[in-house]
């Protein structure tokens, strides 16, 4: 048997329970013989002993061997062939008419039925199985290709024997562990445990069996059961027996039966409960450590995906749907975000559960809830901000929504979301069950619960501060500016960027006696709420005083004063104060104290007439000047004095105001006005109306530099209509 085609190798047994631990120890020794590294099969070998080729092959010859002894009663032969990149493994019986049932899923097998379950593993475990029907005989097979060939769940066989239906198989689910749906093709840990105690029921004809494994935290609990009252049978029954999983050495579990009669087993019972328990342990860790493994990258992903979604500008909605994606299902059941409201009470900010049609039910319990759940929680001081158990209290009513005494027995997990300045709220997990989730399971929602938190209030701090830009801008600037016969009138306005002083950069027009209009323009120097102040102060005074009929060089004048008398130290006021008055001609009388001069663009008076192309070149606009002298700046120096300069606007001619915001923006060492760049910039405006000049000087501030702007801005334009 030199060549790799042609090795095959049989025995056969007598139907006694001896025949299993024979044939197990038959083609563990076969296979090995085989696949040990020689000649041309080192290669080979490596990889099938990497896969746990032969422990899955003898574990599979055990089950089908077993059921041979059990169900069919007859001699079995035991035939083990390796055929070109696959071992084969085929159990022959003579009883072909006890027919193999087809696989069926474990929800569709009830507690009391012994059979129908033995093909799982077949079905989990080889690349290839089928059965096929003789006159005399029938043969069980199955394939496992070598070098890890094997992918996916098995499939029936395709060749001359009858193939049965692959077997689907329900993801096991627990707190925390979710399997994720492209796995659901995968037996899960929870299938194989329970086909491993119903096998050990059928083995001894015992009651009950079950499994006690280690959990996440390394507590042992049932996590598989099969027969009557498992769990009242782990405590009462008069017979118990237990053998320990080994693998390496090292206990993983305990696997164990219960029957009501006293005595009920004996030491061959034992032995052969150990000989399943030994052949079992090793697939069972694989299944148990690749469980943990899907379940840790998912939590993984959780906070990954949680960081991502929650780093960008959010607000309080998106946050809260935000943690619902995250967590159901790869984390819990279901979650619930719960928000403190301004009365200290809680509110449902979000909830979302895995089945849809339980929403109604969740969200009714936690209405009800937020009423009576503890708040912020039942903490000891040294431990405030540690998630609690919460079970809601009372009876549900029966006009209740279908579900909601169920997720009310079952209860929930309460985390609290701290912020600086106190309690947000509470992120609320429900897992499948009514237990204590894992240690690392706690771990991650506390730490999404902090990252919650965080988003939460970030979401209040812009709401805040965008509410105070709003009021500030309202202290600034008038919301909507007036309509004045005989001009277009347009304003631009931007607060310094975030994390920035407050800018006092303000303007306002208004109306005052005998069909006169008022404006102004200016900025505060200062730092801090004194800007704001200052800023406040002059826009009531040149109102007050424009209202009275002062001129606009006794406006100042009394302005400067006042300021002085504030005694604001290091305030000061730079303004362009100005009065409109209508035409013909249209006029505006103007004083600059301290700002950047206003500029006046021409507009040639034949260039608005102009409609054909055939007219003859149109005369291009003048160059922007400056309309007026510069004067002293406010709040500086006493007893000054301010004069008003009249300049007369023809139709379509432009006079543009700006604060220091626009001319000393800057990109580097450039400033925007170096080389009279406002003036460029205007120059280019011939013909505009008044918003479309606005809102183009303020586009171009916003982009030189590249960056938000350090400072304020202010920007007002006039037009004289044509």
């Amino acid at each position: 048997m030199k060549g790799r085609n042609d090795l095959v190798a049989s025995a056969a047994y007598r139907p006694e329970p001896a025949a299993v631990a024979a044939a197990r120890k038959f083609v563990r020794e076969t296979l090995q013989s085989w696949l040990h590294p020689g000649p041309g099969l080192a290669q080979d070998a490596g990889q099938a002993q990497d896969t746990g080729l032969v422990d899955d092959a003898v574990l599979l010859t055990s089950e089908l061997v077993t059921n041979a002894v059990v169900h069919a009663g007859t001699d079995v032969q035991v035939t083990c062939k390796l055929a070109g990149s696959a071992v084969e493994v085929v159990v022959r019986d003579s009883h072909p008419a006890r027919m193999v049932p087809g696989p069926a899923k474990y929800d569709q097998i009830p507690a009391e039925r012994t059979g129908g379950r033995g093909l799982l593993l077949p079905s989990a475990l080889a690349s290839a199985w089928g059965v096929s029907y003789g006159t005399d005989t029938k043969a069980v097979w199955f394939r496992m290709g070598l070098g890890g060939e094997q992918s996916g769940p098995a499939e029936p066989g395709t060749g001359p024997d009858a193939p049965l239906g692959a077997v689907p198989v329900t993801p096991a689910t627990t707190w925390g562990i979710r399997a994720l749906p492209e796995a659901a093709a995968q037996p899960g840990y929870d299938d194989l445990l329970r086909q491993c105690v119903a096998s050990a029921r059928v083995i001894v004809a015992a009651d009950a069996g079950y499994a006690l494994v280690a959990d996440e935290d390394g507590n042992l609990t049932v996590r598989g059961a099969a027969g009557i009252s498992p769990a009242a049978l782990l405590r009462s029954a008069p017979s118990v027996t237990t053998v320990p999983f080994l693998v390496e050495g090292r206990v993983t579990g305990v696997l164990a039966v219960a029957a009501m009669l006293p005595g009920r087993f004996g030491d061959s019972d034992v032995q052969r409960l150990q000989q399943l328990a030994d052949s079992m342990a090793p697939v069972l860790e694989r299944a148990r450590l690749a469980e943990l493994e899907q379940a840790r990258r998912a939590r993984i992903a959780v906070l990954a995906e949680a960081s991502e979604l929650l780093s960008g500008p959010l607000d309080a909605d998106v946050v809260v749907a935000t943690a619902g994606q995250v967590v159901v299902p790869r984390l819990a059941e279901w979650c619930a975000l719960l928000i403190a409201g301004p009365d200290g009470g809680l509110r449902v900010a979000a909830a979302r559960h895995a089945d849809d049609a339980a929403r109604d039910a969740l969200t009714w319990l936690l209405e009800r809830g937020c009423a009576t759940m503890p708040w912020p929680g039942p903490q000891p001081a040294d431990r405030a901000g540690d998630p609690w158990r919460w079970l809601p209290s009372g009876a549900v009513p029966p006009g209740a929504p279908p579900g909601a005494a169920e997720l009310a027995a079952r209860g929930a997990w309460c985390f609290p979301l701290a912020g600086r300045a106190g309690p947000l709220g509470l992120l609320v997990l429900g897992g499948p069950h009514a237990g204590r989730p894992s240690r690392e399971v706690l771990s991650l929602a506390q730490d999404l619960g902090g990252r919650v938190a965080l988003a939460v209030e970030n979401c209040r701090l812009a709401a805040q501060q965008q509410a105070e830009q709003q009021a500030l801008r309202a202290a600034l600037v008038p919301a909507e500016l007036p309509r004045v016969p005989g001009f277009e009138l347009a304003a631009a306005h931007d607060l310094p960027s975030a994390g920035e002083v407050a800018g006092g950069d303000f303007c306002d027009v208004f109306r005052v006696a005998d069909g006169r209009w008022r404006f102004a323009i200016g900025e505060v120097c200062g730092a801090g709420a004194t800007t704001l102040a200052v800023a406040s102060l002059a826009r009531t005074t040149l109102r007050i005083l424009g209202g009275q009929g002062v001129s606009i060089p006794g406006t100042l004048s009394r302005l400067n004063q006042l300021i002085l008398d504030e005694r604001c130290p290091g305030a000061f006021l730079t303004l362009i104060h100005g009065e409109i008055r209508p035409g013909p001609p249209a006029q505006v009388f103007l004083a600059c104290a301290g700002q950047p001069l206003p500029l006046v663009l021409r507009v040639p008076p034949d260039s608005l007439t102009r409609a054909e192309p055939g007219d003859g070149p149109a005369a291009a606009p003048s160059v922007p000047q400056a309309a007026v002298v510069p004067q002293p700046v406010l709040g500086v120096i006493d007893g000054l004095g301010f004069a008003a300069q009249p300049v007369v606007l023809g139709p379509g001619d432009l006079l543009l105001c700006v604060t220091d915001g626009v001319t000393r923006r800057r990109d580097g060492d450039r400033l925007l006005d170096d080389d009279d760049g406002l003036a460029r910039l205007l120059s280019a405006c011939a013909g505009l109306t008044a918003g479309v000049v606005a809102d183009k000087v303020h586009q171009e501030v916003r982009c030189f530099g590249g960056r938000p702007a350090a400072d304020g801005m202010a920007v007002l334009v006039l037009r004289a209509v044509p």
